[in-house]
């Protein structure tokens, strides 16, 4: 009785003690309310009024997702051109910026950072990673 009663205890102490041993993620320790926030503060940008209608920030695991959707409406041949242009930006410096960050802020770096840009109409532009 007391070996079963030992090993019992034995399989729950080791049970325990890995519990809190798993890898924590950029999604566990960034709160909804704080990519709310951030959203939130992007779209009272003037610029960002001017052009997009929308935005939103994803965090899944170490990956993260800043998505952008035009205000106006494009045609094919002005999705092109934007798609050229969104992929000559330089966005990988902002995206080496925003890795930074948030290695500073939650102490892991991301995995990749994505900007996803769409139309009006929820058809994807372009989508930049790193």
């Amino acid at each position: 009785m007391r070996k079963t009663v030992a090993s019992v205890l034995v399989v729950f102490m080791a049970l325990f003690m890995f519990a809190g041993c798993g890898k924590k993620t950029i999604e566990q320790q960034v709160k909804p309310a704080e990519l709310q926030k951030m959203v939130d503060e992007m779209k009272e940008n003037a610029t960002f009024k001017s052009v997009y209608k929308d935005a939103a920030i994803e965090v899944k695991e170490n990956s993260i997702t800043y998505k952008y959707w035009y205000k106006q409406e494009l045609t094919d041949e002005q999705i092109e051109a934007v798609k050229a242009q969104l992929e000559k930006s330089g966005l990988d410096k902002q995206i080496d910026s925003l890795k930074s960050s948030f290695k500073k802020s939650t102490g892991i770096e991301p995995d990749s950072v994505s900007f996803i840009y769409y139309t009006a109409d929820d058809k994807e532009i372009a989508n930049i990673s790193k």
